[in-house]
Formats: C-alpha cells, structure tokens, sequence
C-alpha cells in the first residue's frame, strides 16, 4: 500500500503536456518547479541515431550545443566531451548514453545537468509509391540533474517541413521548440 501512495505520488508530481497541430507534436515530462539555473554547466551528449540516416545523431547534438552555448548562459560541454570520458572509462563511445552514463561522466567533469536522448526521425517521408515528400525531424530528450541522478525533464519532438525545406533546417525547429520549453 506504502509504494502504491508512493507512485501515486510520483505521478502526480509530473506535469504533462501533449500539444499537436499541423506539421507538429510535443509531448513534455518535468517534474514541478523544474528549471536549469543561469551559469551552470550543461553537457550535450551524443544523441542516439535511430534513423537511416547515419549522421543525424551528431548533427542534431551539435544543434542542441551550439543553441545552449549561444544563450550566453550556461557553459557548454558537448558530444566530444562525452566521447573522451567514454573511451577513458572503458566504454565504447559508440554506445548510446543513458542516465547513469550521463551522470558518471558528468560527475567526472563538474557537469551540473546533461542533455541526452536520441533521434527518432530524421529524413523525408515517403508516400507509399515510395516518391520522396517533406522533410520530417524528430527527437527524443532528457535532461538529469547530475547532483540527484533524477531526470528533471523529458520530452518529444516532432517537426514536419514544408516543401523547399531542408531536413536540417527542420531538425532546427524540432532543436528550438526544444530549448523554448526547456527555457521557459
């Protein structure tokens, strides 16, 4: 009965949000009061690639940096941060990182939160004549507190183009609806 009440409220201390609209979806975890604090240290890991695209994860961890690191307000550690760490734990740095990877590492570099998850879309869709049409990103975020070792934040990203778009430029959108959420 204690770890039902427990989970209950567990639950209920999560905030969700699911937005959908044309060309669009979002679907957010954070837990109540979550923000990331102005000068800490955030670490952007390199986010698992689960498209056909084979430099997606790279590209898309490179975005969410570089969008962090523009904001002038926190300090920035990015994928290749991670990769070191992970070859001088042992680990392969092709290995997807999770939670506790996450945490060890950034506890090894004075990391205050870090950024991991993977992409989940990232190409053109196709119609079932297999004829090319908009491009599509989509991502799939954590944010871990690294003191606590607790996910703080999680969220889903979807963006669809418009013709004449780039995939790129729709990993961007994806990237930014990302960071608004994060920052708000």
């Amino acid at each position: 009965m204690k770890s039902i009440s427990r989970n209950l409220v567990l639950i209920a201390g999560f905030f969700f949000i699911f937005q959908s609209s044309v060309g669009a979806s979002e679907l957010i975890y954070s837990t109540p009061g979550f923000t990331l604090i102005r000068g800490t240290t955030i670490g952007v890991a390199p986010l698992q690639n689960l498209t056909q695209s084979g430099s997606a994860g790279d590209r898309v961890s490179s975005l969410i940096a570089n969008i962090f690191a523009e904001s002038r307000m926190f300090r920035v550690y990015g994928e290749d941060v991670f990769k070191t760490r992970m070859q001088y734990n042992g680990l392969n740095p092709s290995l997807p990182v999770d939670r506790s990877i996450s945490v060890k590492i950034g506890q090894q570099t004075g990391m205050n939160y870090v950024i991991f998850g993977s992409v989940i879309e990232y190409g053109y869709q196709l119609t079932p004549q297999g004829t090319r049409t908009l491009p599509i990103a989509g991502i799939d975020i954590r944010i871990v507190d690294v003191s606590s070792g607790k996910i703080i934040f999680a969220g889903s990203f979807t963006k669809e183009g418009t013709p004449g778009t780039t995939v790129d430029h729709v990993a961007m959108d994806a990237v930014k609806a990302f960071y608004e959420k994060v920052m708000r």
